[in-house]
């Protein structure tokens, strides 16, 4: 649909006719996305890390509040799932996720992390998650983790933000 408004922008545009501010805007946004750039595979990783902490940044200012994580999500184009360490219906790569941090808690290192996910029977990943530990400190200072926070990033998204950098 896109690609079909931009190529009648410019056949407007060849055939003499002018442009309005809206379709002027419409066409130059069209041309950003459609432009080339090239990413390394390291670019787009540091970018995914960059994206996932800002979404987590956002949603811990607002206390972690159920009720506009969903909101947030949308705007920054992610998918969320908090996990607790007794969800069961988590996926195999999450519960993987979830048991290296509870294994990690006793080394007390606990860091973001980011992974590629791949499509079963693909060669290339086609989003990414980055992962943060939900983390309970008990009284007598034991870090116990309780939970996961997992954000799904689109690659192509964040191929297209960090784009914008170029």
């Amino acid at each position: 649909m896109k690609k079909i408004a931009l190529i009648s922008l410019v056949v407007l545009m060849s055939c003499g006719g002018s442009l309005s501010e809206d379709q002027r805007k419409r066409l130059h946004e069209g041309m950003e996305q459609q432009k080339i750039v090239k990413i390394s595979d390291s670019e787009i990783v540091s970018a995914a890390m960059e994206q996932g902490r800002a979404f987590y940044t956002a949603i811990e200012k607002v206390s972690f509040d159920s009720t506009k994580i969903d909101s947030i999500a949308k705007v920054f184009n992610v998918k969320v799932i908090q996990l607790d360490i007794n969800n069961a219906n988590a996926k195999a790569m999450e519960k993987e996720l979830l048991d290296a941090y509870i294994s990690a808690a006793a080394t007390g290192d606990l860091p973001e992390n980011i992974q590629k996910i791949k499509m079963p029977n693909e060669t290339d990943y086609d989003s990414l998650i980055y992962s943060k530990p939900i983390v309970k400190v008990t009284k007598d200072g034991v870090e116990n983790v309780t939970g996961i926070w997992n954000i799904y990033l689109a690659k192509k998204q964040v191929i297209i933000a960090a784009s914008k950098n170029y």
